[in-house]
């Protein structure tokens, strides 16, 4: 046992108490830091090896200057946005423990959505997330009845608050910090927040206005064709993907800040993520290294296991999602994506855009049927659509349609 974890209850208290009040001095947040103090860890006589670790990692968070500013951050804003900005009296104890309650609930209402859009693939900035947004917008609402200037009814001032709200707690330390307090005290940790939160602020930000969604979006995919087209365009790619010589990895391309390397990966894992989708098991590595030492070997078997995923799992039949988005519909997203990619890897490398003749204009009429609705926002996918050229090809088409400059 280490000489921290040798320390008397009252010890380890004040190392707490005296952090969280060096770290809101000044900050006039009483309930934030009412929270604060009454999650003071008692570590138990006979610590187990997990709770002893998790203590000195504690106390080594709590004296480096990450956590100390990200709760500064959150006492700030809620003193700018409780009850004490706007003039009102602290509520009883009964009332802001049902307020508490009730936050909580929405919290987890949130995780439930977005990880459930993940494990669907609804993408954040696609027509089928408003319905999403605005379920999330309708639950939270209720919550800020005792908060300054309260929103009454779902728009861009309130998408914009709960936006705010969102981004004001994704503070990686402070997640951290909870974690390790659970584990010291050998409470259930709560859940992470990090694969629905990011969902839920991306689709907040491409969603800042409601609209009503079109759910003609969701027809018009017929499997077998879908299937076909797949299989076109990504012999057409690969094509493209074969002639990367190593020396064109470090490429710029037309997608803002990403090398050809960084494109391919990106590629391989969208493969990749259609195929768990397919199979109920949706991944959530999509800042790992999917291309390895051989970008054409990970790109191609990226590709077969999707096709055998779409054909061999029913994907093409079934529906996903609170939504019911339409397995086939999905799968239409992936060969949008790819051909839009691959147009960016033909302006990366030089090559000829003219990819899949037989199939681009029918892809473009799919993606104004699937994207037609979804905001050009700053949080959104894509940038407004760009002028075309007299004479530009269908694949170049998609490509200005989805914010490229194909001039």
């Amino acid at each position: 046992m280490t000489e921290l974890a040798r320390l008397s209850d009252r010890e380890r208290r004040r190392i707490i108490t005296d952090f969280v009040e060096d770290a809101l001095d000044g900050v006039h947040a009483p309930a934030y830091r009412g929270g604060l103090l009454a999650a003071v860890p008692d570590l138990p006589d006979d610590p187990t090896p997990e709770q002893t670790d998790a203590w000195t990692a504690l106390i080594a968070l709590v004296r480096g200057p990450e956590l100390r500013a990200a709760l500064r951050r959150l006492a700030e804003y809620s003193a700018r946005t409780g009850p004490a900005a706007a003039g009102e009296t602290a509520p009883a104890a009964r009332e802001q423990a049902a307020r508490q309650q009730a936050a909580v609930r929405v919290a987890e209402l949130m995780r439930e959505r977005g990880e459930a859009a993940v494990a669907a693939g609804l993408a954040p900035d696609s027509p089928a997330a408003e319905p999403v947004v605005a379920e999330l917008v309708a639950a939270w609402i209720p919550t800020q009845a005792g908060t300054a200037d309260p929103p009454a009814a779902d728009g861009p001032g309130a998408r914009g608050r709960l936006l705010e709200q969102l981004e004001t707690a994704a503070e990686p330390a402070v997640e951290r910090y909870w974690q390790l307090l659970c584990t010291v005290t050998g409470r259930p940790a709560p859940p992470r927040w990090g694969t629905a939160g990011a969902w839920t602020t991306a689709a907040l930000r491409a969603h800042l206005r409601p609209y009503e969604l079109d759910r003609s979006a969701f027809d018009g995919t017929a499997p077998d064709r879908v299937t076909r087209a797949y299989e076109q365009v990504i012999r057409d790619v690969s094509a493209l993907v074969a002639a990367v010589r190593p020396e064109d990895l470090d490429l710029p391309t037309p997608c803002a800040g990403w090398t050809v390397r960084q494109l391919l990966d990106h590629m391989v894992w969208e493969n990749l993520m259609a195929a768990s989708i397919a199979e109920g098991t949706p991944r959530d590595d999509l800042a790992a290294d999917h291309l390895g030492a051989d970008h054409r070997a990970a790109f191609e078997d990226s590709a077969r296991t999707a096709l055998a995923a779409f054909t061999g799992s029913g994907m093409l039949h079934r529906t996903f999602g609170p939504y019911e988005a339409p397995g086939a519909m999905l799968v239409q997203q992936v060969v949008v994506e790819l051909l839009a990619h691959g147009w960016d890897l033909a302006r990366a490398t030089g090559a000829p855009t003219g990819l899949a003749p037989g199939l681009a204009e029918e892809t473009l009429a799919a993606a104004r049927r699937i994207y037609g609705a979804a905001p050009r926002t700053e949080g959104g996918s894509f940038a407004p659509e760009r002028p075309v050229p007299p004479g530009a090809s269908a694949t170049d088409r998609l490509a200005a349609f989805l914010g490229r400059d194909p001039a």
